[in-house]
């Protein structure tokens, strides 16, 4: 997308966001997704909204988290950033490795949320498949796609 077109509040807020590292999208993630969240059912109705209405947020907030998990963190990051900031129990393991395991389970069903969003806008636009149509003494009429003979 060209930014120069856009006004100077536009641009530098889309300068801010594309400026973010992964670390800082992924800790903004955990605040908005978890920490108000009653359940993981919640989560994943908010992830699915949230893909229903833009799905290149969450296909970038997939990537931060891919390439978090893939970088070596400072330690206690990811325990930080999913225990404290995303006020999420990590009560089997409340360490970095408990914490990439959550993040990864969080990516999956991302991933999920995204493709069940791409499904439902794809079933949309699809053509429907011609119907039969019958009379009331059981004669065949041409479906609304399907000419009709003479």
């Amino acid at each position: 997308m060209d930014l120069s077109r856009l006004p100077e509040s536009a641009r530098r807020r889309a300068e801010q966001l594309n400026a973010r590292t992964p670390l800082e999208v992924v800790t903004d993630l955990a605040a908005g997704y978890l920490a108000d969240a009653d359940g993981f059912d919640e989560v994943i109705d908010d992830i699915r909204s949230a893909a229903a209405y833009n799905v290149r947020n969450v296909r970038g907030q997939i990537a931060a988290i891919e390439q978090v998990l893939a970088e070596p963190q400072p330690p206690n990051a990811l325990a930080h950033i999913v225990i404290w900031r995303g006020n999420w129990p990590l009560d089997d393991d409340p360490t970095d490795a408990g914490a990439a395991a959550f993040l990864a389970e969080l990516a999956d069903h991302m991933r999920a949320a995204v493709a069940e969003v791409e499904a439902a806008r794809q079933a949309r636009f699809r053509k429907p498949a011609a119907t039969e149509h019958t009379t009331g003494s059981g004669e065949r009429t041409a479906g609304p796609d399907e000419p009709t003979s003479p």
